[in-house]
């Protein structure tokens, strides 16, 4: 028999009415987390705010834990929180597992894929990929974020990430799809008003086009095994691939992009090549690549068949 002065035996949340912990509230648990709002985190899952906190306040009565210290402009997990925060993403990464070898038996792969490609791949190349590979597959659901720059193995927030130039050592996974070659074009209005370069030091004294990534004052050439450093004149720098394919068909300048971006403007005369003869690299003399990557670690079916298939095509466009 217990005492009086014994402490209480614990409470499951799921006695006396308690609300029930489920993967509804697991979700968005581990999306305000990783938010730092519960209204950013209401507008990624498509909820009305007021709703989230509601539901937020719910799991932490079913856990009989505060999980946030809340603050005038984010939230913090409390040391309960981060406990939870563990337990919520193991719960969850087991029932996605379950959930894709379960569709696995039956051949029919679900579940959401997490998509992040720059912005021509997203825009030019993956829409006719998906077109055909969403028609094979329909149970699989996606989100696609544009970013140039390069994920990292911390960065878990994404499946498969389609990557143009030159992978570091950093842990990730993947497929080299295929090597890039960049060429330096610009358009014959453009040429027509500021002369053909002849010699590489010329481009110091024409309008460069540049990506942000190569920004630092010179573009670097390959010719006859010799790494050559060239400063340029730089009038424009932007983000993206695509504003530059733009704005050298308008007659801005000179910009350097893949062959592949360019080949259908050349083919149509809307821009032509310049100085062909010296190759685009990297200042150790290396060409970048084309890439697959996704985090380390065992890959759902859906992703497997995603890389496998995406593969395929990239290589096919050469």
């Amino acid at each position: 028999m217990s005492s009086p002065t014994d402490p209480p035996p614990p409470v499951s949340p799921y006695d006396q009415g308690a609300p029930r912990v489920t993967l509804e509230l697991l979700e968005l648990f581990v999306s305000v987390a990783q938010a730092g709002t519960i209204a950013l985190a209401a507008r990624n899952l498509h909820m009305v705010p007021s709703v989230a906190t509601r539901k937020i306040a719910a799991l932490e009565e079913a856990l009989r834990a505060r999980l946030f210290d809340r603050t005038t402009r984010r939230i913090h997990l409390t040391e309960a929180g981060i406990l939870a925060l563990e337990w919520a993403k193991a719960v969850l990464g087991g029932h996605e597992r379950l959930a894709d070898e379960l569709s696995a038996l039956q051949d029919q792969p679900s579940g959401l894929l997490r998509l992040v490609v720059n912005e021509y791949v997203g825009t030019v190349l993956l829409p006719a990929f998906l077109e055909g590979f969403s028609l094979r597959y329909p149970q699989i659901r996606y989100v696609v974020t544009m970013a140039d720059a390069l994920v990292t193995p911390e960065n878990r927030d994404y499946d498969v990430a389609v990557h143009s130039g030159r992978v570091p050592d950093s842990g990730l996974m993947g497929v080299r799809i295929r090597t890039v070659q960049r060429v330096l074009c610009a358009s014959p209005a453009y040429l027509a008003r500021r002369g053909t370069p002849q010699r590489l030091e010329e481009l110091a004294s024409h309008d460069c086009l540049v990506h942000s990534q190569n920004a630092g004052g010179a573009w670097v050439f390959l010719r006859d095994g010799k790494v050559i450093r060239q400063p340029i004149n730089q009038l424009l720098l932007a983000n993206s691939y695509l504003p530059l394919l733009e704005f050298a068909r308008r007659g801005m300048g000179i910009v350097r992009l893949s062959q592949t971006a360019v080949r259908d403007d050349l083919a149509a005369g809307r821009l032509v090549r310049v100085l062909p003869e010296f190759a685009n690299v990297y200042p150790d003399g290396e060409l970048p690549g084309m890439w697959i990557l996704y985090p380390e670690g065992r890959q759902m079916q859906r992703t497997r068949l995603f890389v496998a298939e995406l593969s395929v095509y990239l290589r096919e466009l050469g």
